[in-house]
């Protein structure tokens, strides 16, 4: 009958002594911490060069100076905290405050919204009106009464 843990058997062909084996996972860990240091280190970069990167984006969409940069926190990395720094620090940097421009840019979409529903909305017929309609085609004498009312003046009986 076959022995399912044969297999594993194989893999243990390195010769070690009992002295060796502790050396040889300190130098393994010593490796796998050099590894991990060199790893943070270049997390850290690429973290700073992406926070400089966005501090810069909103720093250009707010029309402000990029001289400016230096001075914010570096705790402050995210563009929305960015902008609530700058709209907070506004005054002592000499520029102006767009608080009103996120409630502005509100304000027309909801206009443009109102505009397309009244424009909508404007030519629907009511109820009222399809009866009126129907009264007054009922109501026609003749061909040019029922023309002026479909607005087909062309149209002649054959």
């Amino acid at each position: 009958m076959a022995n399912q843990y044969e297999d594993d058997e194989d893999d243990l062909d390195v010769e070690t002594s009992q002295n060796e084996a502790p050396a040889n996972l300190r130098k393994a860990l010593k490796r796998e911490q050099k590894e991990k240091a060199a790893l943070l280190e270049r997390l850290a970069t690429v973290e700073a060069e992406n926070r400089s990167r966005s501090v810069k984006d909103v720093l250009a969409t707010k029309g402000v100076p990029d001289k400016v940069a230096k001075f914010i926190p570096a705790d402050i990395s995210t563009p929305e905290q960015v902008d609530a720094w700058l709209n907070e620090n506004a005054d002592v940097f000499g520029f102006s405050k767009p608080a009103d421009a996120p409630a502005d840019e509100e304000a027309k979409a909801n206009i443009r919204s109102y505009d397309r529903i009244n424009a909508a909305t404007q030519n629907v017929n009511s109820p009222t009106r399809d009866a009126d309609l129907m009264a007054k085609l009922a109501g026609a004498k003749n061909i040019d009464e029922l023309n002026a009312i479909t607005g087909n003046p062309g149209q002649r009986r054959r």
